[in-house]
């Protein structure tokens, strides 16, 4: 998560003696958490920014924040969702309460003076400090079908490669959508062709009626062969 929206919910909803607002010491827990999900709902950087304690204010700027905020709106519907949904509160938990998502993880909250302070993030979808973080960012883009988040979890060079990948994929598809379909038997049939030193291939299967993607395949394209031999490699085929 960026540095900013990461301070916002690992700190959480500051009550009165920290930004001013009415959440005081006979208040539970999931009051202040439910004003970051208020804030999260309404889009409202100002307020979402005024639940930061003091300290954290001083060393993120409103704009720092704001710029954050802006670029992570996936990010900050996913949170608030999860905290709707899922989020228990005790009124009378004294100095502790827990906070839930519907999966079972628990996350503590401590009350630091008026106000109810998370104990550790809730979520960390943008960063990874430890391997485990990486892997479980990764099942969790995958379980909640979020494709953003499952190409953060990429290294930068498989994630250019990938784009690239896709981007020449689309192109091409475009451009043969009308071309011929090879039908193999009565319920499978392939689309392909070689593009830019890239074979594409699309398969399809016929489901219940219909005829549907079964399977895509990108790699590269196969070297042509030629009559002779090519520097002692007959029909001119290069080993790499």
């Amino acid at each position: 998560m960026r540095r900013g929206l990461c301070l916002l919910v690992a700190i959480a909803a500051a009550g009165a003696s920290a930004c001013g607002g009415a959440v005081g010491r006979g208040s539970p827990a999931s009051a202040s958490v439910r004003e970051l999900v208020a804030a999260l709902r309404a889009d409202d950087a100002h307020r979402a920014y005024d639940l930061l304690s003091g300290d954290v204010r001083k060393a993120v700027s409103y704009d720092e924040f704001a710029l954050q905020w802006k670029q992570s709106k996936a990010e900050r519907e996913w949170q608030a969702r999860v905290l709707e949904d899922s989020l228990r509160g005790d009124p009378d938990v004294g100095e502790r309460a827990l906070a839930s998502y519907s999966d079972g993880k628990m996350v503590a909250l401590e009350r630091e003076g008026k106000a109810w302070r998370l104990e550790s993030a809730l979520v960390s979808h943008s960063k990874a400090s430890r391997p485990r973080d990486a892997i479980r960012m990764f099942a969790e883009a995958l379980a909640h079908d979020d494709l953003d988040g499952l190409l953060r979890t990429l290294t930068t060079r498989r994630r250019d490669g990938l784009r690239t990948q896709v981007e020449g994929f689309l192109k091409g598809l475009e451009k043969r959508i009308d071309d011929k379909i090879d039908e193999i038997g009565a319920d499978r049939a392939e689309l392909r062709w070689d593009e830019n030193d890239i074979q594409y291939r699309i398969v399809l299967r016929k489901e219940d009626g219909e005829w549907r993607v079964d399977d895509i395949h990108v790699r590269p394209a196969e070297p042509k062969e030629e009559e002779g031999e090519v520097d002692g490699v007959e029909g001119g085929v290069i080993d790499f």
